[in-house]
């Protein structure tokens, strides 16, 4: 993380703080849960909503609020029952932070922030400018992340602004994290290479500087909870709602805004009065933005238009589109504000989406990061996992706002369904449009295998046009392969798709599996707890399992807790292509979450699937995991529950995890040495590979495999099971070519698993004189032999007189001599290598290469010294 934490007070933080009135302490905030529980209840409740700071609501059980005295004396007055949560919002937080908010920004440190992350990234984002001032004058920044940062161009644009509401640090924190994330992978991750060549992502992490400026003043160690603008309202009351303020729907009714200037969801004298508000809107105008997102804290949620009212845009489809895929990997509950929440008018993405007379349409969401257990302020430890939850959904707007293709879902099939060892079939994956905008025309695609086991018998696919959100498979047939009858069983076969766009390929890595998986781990949990890290009230019960007599729940002693967050998590990590269990579960609907969830590699957990309601009965579940092939899964089940209503909870039993089934390690893919590069040789080539190791120390033998085309999918020659060369290399001489123009692979073998296929390698045959080692056509080279005694003769012919040179090498590419430079006339050349260095010393025994270049031609022999 860039920092420049600020120890004295610079004449720019000085200035910044010089339109705000001098800090006074002010009346701490109360967390309080009020009942919902009855018709009663829920009605007096309806009566002041539009006035109070709702933090999250739960129909007919409780609401969760923000107080001081001036809303707790509404919710007494209205007759409503609550509990106290938190006496001092404030200092709950501040215990934790320390000076300078910690890990978290302040106002000045995430404008230094800005100036660093150009600094470091100047190839992708721009200098920070300003598009417009608060009303205290404070300057609302702007930056751009993209290949051409300093440059407009003509690109798909995405927006992302944080911070309407002055409290929620994760609200600001987020862009930045995110621009940071996208430059330090741009050129590492091709995925984000080709998004930051193809789009133009803009953020505005601070659209309230006042407001969060007065928590600075009021809280500075953090946990100040002031949430409006800082405009005297003219009755002693200080602030607007920014997110009531938007033109759009501005004062629609009183319970999505209020017209009372000290509550908390004051919309303002009058629409887009705010200064802030006018800026980003001026901003928006000036821009072309098709996807937008408004980040706001908290309540693990995914808001789309309309928010006014509970009724549908005419892009619902598209919303609830773009929201289920949003949403896939972090488990946030998509919908509408009414729905969800409650009803904002006045609101942002209203605005964005709605106010088409001012710009074009652009898909707008608000994400509410964070659960209740978060808060405005989370704890530092939270920081980073909020902000990896969030990632995908980001990506996907940025995917979405322009042709994208994403290719997924492979299997390798035939009529039984599954490929075994020796059998045939073909290659099939889903292909998406994840634009929500444009149509892909004349979408075309290659595959690319390495696989020593596997054969492809085509490579490259026309998918025609493909609509916006719309998606295809290739079919039977389209991509044939043939499986060695050697492979084992459960062997993983990688492939590469390669998606070809006007903006650059996007290469996607798949796979399938070979046969059938093994067992790679099973626990019944009948031999104890060994393989488990438990966190919560995780244990064994023999109250009700699957396989006799115990199973897994997270609370054995009755139902399970108010404000859970408990993981059962299995230890070590698995290369596995499934995770199956058994379970059963009593979770609250739409409130407590049962999540199995996978980490690859170390890094984020993400979210397999989710349980919420009821399912009394034992279920199996098995969860493919083709999409994480080749990583290192770890895997955990996660209970998540709210502040009220407990139920009995979730139950697990019969976990396994399948997989290849054989932990030994394949060899490293072999190195081509020659023929190489094109180069000319006699109909019954060499091919030579230098020789590659095992991890385990295992013999190594060699296959080879030749093909006539450069995609590899035309099989002319192949041989299996070579044994291992002496002097580091190994040989194979292929049967008789026709003429023509070959390309070839070469692949190591332990006796269980093959290496992968080695670089792809050219050669060319002409027409043979007669005469082993010489082609007519070009120059030509025979080694007519060894070196024994004599040394071994080269015969060189040259069609025409050429600048030519010949130079022998050894194994590991280093010139031992160089036997000719210069001119040389058209005709048949002998030179005899004495088997010596340039230094005059004796070659040692070994394989050494001749190589020709005549005519901008490169031509390969090989010499043998015998010692």
């Amino acid at each position: 993380m860039l920092r420049n934490r600020l120890i004295l007070v610079t004449a720019l933080a000085a200035l910044l703080v010089a339109g705000l009135a001098p800090a006074a302490q002010s009346e701490p905030h109360q967390k309080i849960l009020v009942d919902l529980d009855t018709p009663a209840a829920q009605s007096a409740f309806e009566g002041i909503m539009g006035r109070l700071d709702i933090l999250s609501i739960k129909p007919g059980h409780h609401a969760e609020i923000a107080v001081q005295s001036r809303e707790k004396a509404l919710i007494d007055e209205a007759g409503l029952r609550y509990k106290t949560l938190s006496l001092n919002m404030e200092a709950a937080v501040a215990r934790d932070y320390g000076p300078n908010y910690g890990v978290y920004h302040t106002y000045s440190e995430s404008v230094a922030w800005m100036d660093e992350l150009r600094a470091q990234y100047p190839s992708v984002i721009s200098e920070k400018w300003s598009i417009g001032q608060s009303l205290q004058g404070n300057d609302i920044w702007a930056m751009r992340v993209s290949d051409n940062p300093d440059s407009d161009e003509d690109e798909p644009e995405v927006f992302i602004d944080g911070m309407h509401h002055a409290r929620e640090i994760m609200a600001s924190e987020f862009p930045m994290m995110f621009a940071e994330y996208l430059a330090a992978n741009y050129g590492e991750d091709p995925e984000i290479t080709w998004l930051l060549d193809n789009r133009e992502l803009y953020i505005v992490p601070i659209v309230n500087p006042d407001g969060q400026l007065y928590n600075e003043q009021t809280d500075p160690e953090g946990g100040g909870m002031w949430r409006k603008t800082r405009r005297p309202n003219g009755d002693g009351s200080h602030g607007v709602d920014p997110n009531r303020n938007y033109p759009y729907q501005w004062g629609y009714d009183n319970s999505g805004s209020s017209p009372y200037p000290g509550d908390q969801t004051y919309r303002g004298p009058s629409a887009g009065s705010e200064p802030c508000v006018q800026a980003l809107m001026a901003f928006v105008n000036s821009r072309e933005f098709v996807t937008h997102d408004s980040v706001h804290t908290y309540s693990n949620l995914l808001l789309y238009p309309w928010g006014y009212e509970n009724i549908d845009t005419p892009h619902e489809d598209v919303y609830q589109h773009m929201a289920a895929i949003m949403t896939q990997l972090n488990g946030y509950s998509p919908g509408q504000a009414p729905e969800l929440l409650y009803g904002v008018n006045g609101g942002s993405i209203d605005w964005v989406y709605g106010a088409q007379d001012e710009h074009d349409m652009i898909l707008s969401f608000s994400t509410e990061i964070g659960s209740s257990s978060d808060g405005f302020w989370p704890t530092q430890a939270r920081r980073q996992p909020l902000f990896e939850e969030n990632i995908w959904p980001h990506i996907y707007l940025m995917r979405s706002a322009g042709i994208f293709i994403d290719v997924n879902s492979p299997v390798a099939m035939n009529d039984a369904k599954t490929i075994l060892p020796g059998e045939s079939g073909y290659l099939d994956f889903t292909i998406e449009n994840q634009s929500v905008v444009a149509d892909a025309q004349d979408l075309n695609l290659s595959v690319r295998c390495d696989d020593a086991w596997v054969q492809l018998g085509a490579s490259e696919f026309n998918v025609g046009d493909l609509a916006a959100m719309g998606s295809t498979t290739l079919g039977a047939g389209n991509l044939p392969i043939s499986v060695d009858a050697g492979c084992p069983n459960g062997h993983f076969v990688p492939f590469d798709v390669i998606v070809h766009l006007d903006g650059g390929d996007l290469t996607f890595n798949l796979g399938f599996m070979v046969g059938t998986p093994s067992s790679i781990f099973a626990d019944d949990f009948e031999n104890g707890l060994s393989h488990w890290t438990l966190t919560g009230a995780w244990a064994p019960t023999g109250s009700s399992f699957h396989s006799p007599t115990t199973s897994l729940t997270d609370s054995p002693n009755g139902n399970y807790d108010d404000q859970v967050s408990a993981s059962a998590t299995l230890n070590g990590s698995y290369q596995a292509a499934s995770l199956s269990f058994w379970h059963k579960y009593d979770i609250e609907d739409n409130y407590d979450y049962g999540h199995v969830q996978v980490r690859a590699n170390g890094g984020a957990w993400t979210t397999l699937a989710s349980y919420d309601g009821t399912q009394n009965n034992w279920q199996q579940v098995t969860l493919d995991l083709t999409d994480y092939a080749g990583q290192d899964l770890s895997f955990r089940f996660l209970l998540e529950t709210d502040y009220s209503v407990t139920r009995d909870g979730w139950y697990i039993d019969d976990v396994m995890l399948t997989g290849a089934g054989s932990e030994n390690l394949a060899p490293a893919a072999p190195v081509a040495i020659s023929p190489v590069g094109g180069a000319q040789v006699s109909p019954t080539p060499e091919l030579v590979v230098a020789n590659t190791s095992d991890p385990e120390g295992n013999a190594v033998t060699y296959g080879f495999r030749v093909y006539s085309d450069e995609a590899c999918t035309q099989l002319v020659a192949a041989t299996d099971g070579v044994s291992e060369g002496v002097s580091g290399q190994t040989a194979w001489t292929c049967d008789s070519l026709n003429e023509g123009t070959y390309y070839w692979r070469a692949y190591g073998s332990d006796g269980v698993e093959r290496s992968p296929l080695s670089a792809t390698a050219s050669f060319t045959v002409q027409a043979s004189s007669g005469v082993d080692g010489i082609v007519i056509g070009g120059p030509r080279l025979q080694v007519l032999g060894n070196v024994t005694g004599g040394g071994a003769r080269l015969q060189l012919s040259l069609p025409a007189g050429t600048q030519a040179g010949v130079a022998i090498y050894d194994a590991r590419g280093a010139r031992v001599r160089q036997l000719h430079s210069g001119y040389m006339n058209s005709g048949s050349h002998v030179l005899v290598w004495d088997g010596r260095d340039s230094h005059g010393r004796n070659a040692g025994s070994g394989v050494y290469f001749v190589r020709v270049m005549a005519e901008d031609q490169a031509l390969t022999g090989r010499v043998v010294v015998v010692r």
